[in-house]
């Protein structure tokens, strides 16, 4: 038995159940689409048998997605993360006749999700054998998780240094040309505030093999950018190692931006 299916007895009689699901191993391209998400969470909440009042979706510069669905019975939230294939969803419901299975599982279908995790299963202001609001504890928190830094990561592995691959998608071809590539480069080794290691070191560009675009190379002081680009995929794939910290979303949204692409995806490895 699912935690999903697990009776209600008495003592857990409540205004309302709440789910928080996590989903891994989404279609980025998806995650990345404001409209796209709007219409499959609607549709979901549909299909699970609520009764839908509105909705508002929210794009971030340069990705990302927040979203609410409104319904009679509460609400479907999001808030997804592209470049990590990442999905946070909330279902909250005050009626009885909303189905959470079939609910979960559409939204990982629609997502492309290849992994789904029910985090918590929570039911929200809960009655007492009399009737009257029962009063929760407070939580406490005995995680050690903490909001993402990287810069504590980094420092908490004592690290060498970091490798960080950035794929940007959907680039218009004209931004995929050599002397724009180099332009671009030329622009992250800025922000990484890294110069070539000579200054006659210039970006340089390999033959391309056969179906795997143009490699480059470009050496640093302190590391190398290194890649390639396909035209047939319109896209930029990106490796960043430096022998010392920096911003790898800092990297990564120069990158998009600078290519005109519509989603990345980033991974990032503390080398010690």
């Amino acid at each position: 038995m699912s935690a999903l299916e697990q009776p209600i007895s008495f003592q857990d009689l409540a205004l309302g159940r709440h789910l928080t699901i996590e989903y891994y191993d989404c279609n980025a391209n998806i995650l990345a689409d404001v409209s796209a998400m709007e219409q499959l969470f609607v549709e979901a909440a549909k299909v699970s048998g609520a009764t839908v009042l509105e909705s508002s979706f929210h794009g971030f510069q340069p990705q990302g997605v927040s979203g609410i669905v409104v319904i009679c019975e509460s609400h479907f939230a999001v808030h997804a993360w592209p470049e990590h294939d990442y999905a946070a969803v909330d279902i909250f419901t005050c009626g009885d006749q909303i189905d959470f299975e079939l609910a979960a599982r559409t939204l990982q279908k629609s997502l492309g999700s290849r992994s789904m995790i029910i985090s918590n299963v929570l039911s929200r202001g809960l009655i007492g054998q009399n009737g009257t609001l029962l009063h929760e504890k407070p939580a406490v928190d005995n995680t050690t998780h903490t909001s993402m830094s990287w810069k504590k990561r980094y420092q908490s592995v004592d690290a060498w240094g970091m490798l960080v691959s950035v794929d940007v998608y959907d680039c218009p071809e004209e931004m995929l040309t050599s002397g724009n590539i180099s332009s671009v480069l030329e622009e992250l080794c800025q922000k990484l505030e890294s110069a070539p290691c000579c200054p006659n070191c210039c970006v340089k560009f390999h033959d391309p093999e056969r179906g795997s675009g143009l490699r480059f190379t470009q050496i640093l002081n302190s590391g190398t950018v290194t890649g390639r680009y396909n035209l047939e995929r319109r896209t930029f794939y990106c490796d960043i190692f430096l022998c010392r910290f920096f911003e790898p979303r800092e990297a990564a949204e120069l990158l998009i931006d600078a290519l005109s692409g519509s989603y990345y995806r980033l991974q990032v490895a503390m080398r010690q």
